[in-house]
């Protein structure tokens, strides 16, 4: 082809026809823009498709890390709505000074205990090892990075620092003390159920644990709407790279 060009270009400088010889070079010129410029948009374009393919893969293996963080935050939610009732049913008990029955021993049991979330990561430290620009949705980059970066840590730190310093330093010693466990979680009965009517101490325990019990639960219920939140935009972005492909 090249040759072909040169030939016709010789033949009109022999003939004398420079006018025609310029027209026809700069439309050699714009030829050869032109075929660079498609060269250039089919590699952009290989080189797109190769990074939403990776963009892709990503994604999918973070669906999966993430339906298992919301199973584990759904499972934290219901267990610790559960110690709530129990925490409720034994202050209510101490506080009407109510005779002890065999449906407290349940409740008693059930005060001590808390729950911790056990997030997987892998996708996560996979994209942020490549760039999180990888993402190519904004709102969906964003939703991700807050989720990872602040409110799991912001989660596993309130957890760790005040659910289980709580539990450890003051309802566990209370339990010790005042309660025979049968079986954890199952069945406890107090040890002088009369003197713990009146035991300021223990009362006030079992209020603040309510309290952080509340408090988490909250915690817990906002996590499992954050996570099913990004769960349906991973799934929209997830179907619009499918069709990409």
């Amino acid at each position: 082809m090249i040759r072909f060009f040169r030939t016709i270009r010789q033949s009109l400088l022999a003939q004398g026809r420079v006018t025609r010889y310029l027209t026809y070079a700069i439309g050699e010129i714009v030829l050869v823009v032109i075929g660079i410029l498609i060269a250039l948009s089919i590699n952009n374009t290989s080189a797109e498709r190769k990074t939403r393919g990776k963009e892709l893969a990503l994604l999918q293996e973070m669906r999966k890390n993430l339906s298992a963080d919301l199973r584990d935050v759904q499972f934290n939610v219901a267990g610790n709505k559960e110690r709530i009732r129990s925490n409720e049913a034994v202050l209510k008990a101490l506080q009407d000074q109510a005779t002890l029955d065999d449906s407290l021993a349940y409740h008693f049991g059930n005060i001590l205990g808390n729950y911790q979330i056990s997030e997987n990561t892998a996708a996560w430290e996979n994209l942020k090892s490549v760039g999180v620009d990888l993402i190519s949705d904004d709102s969906l980059r964003n939703a991700i990075s807050a989720l990872y970066s602040m409110k799991y840590v912001y989660l596993e730190n309130v957890e760790k620092g005040l659910d289980d310093g709580y539990q450890w330093n003051h309802v566990y010693p209370q339990v010790l003390e005042h309660l025979n466990v049968e079986a954890m979680w199952v069945s406890a009965t107090p040890v002088d159920h009369e003197r713990l009517m009146d035991d300021r101490k223990f009362q006030e325990v079992v209020k603040m644990n309510l309290f952080i019990r509340k408090y988490m639960q909250g915690r817990y219920e906002a996590m499992e709407h954050d996570i099913a939140s990004i769960l349906v935009q991973l799934d929209d972005h997830i179907r619009d790279l499918r069709d990409l492909k």
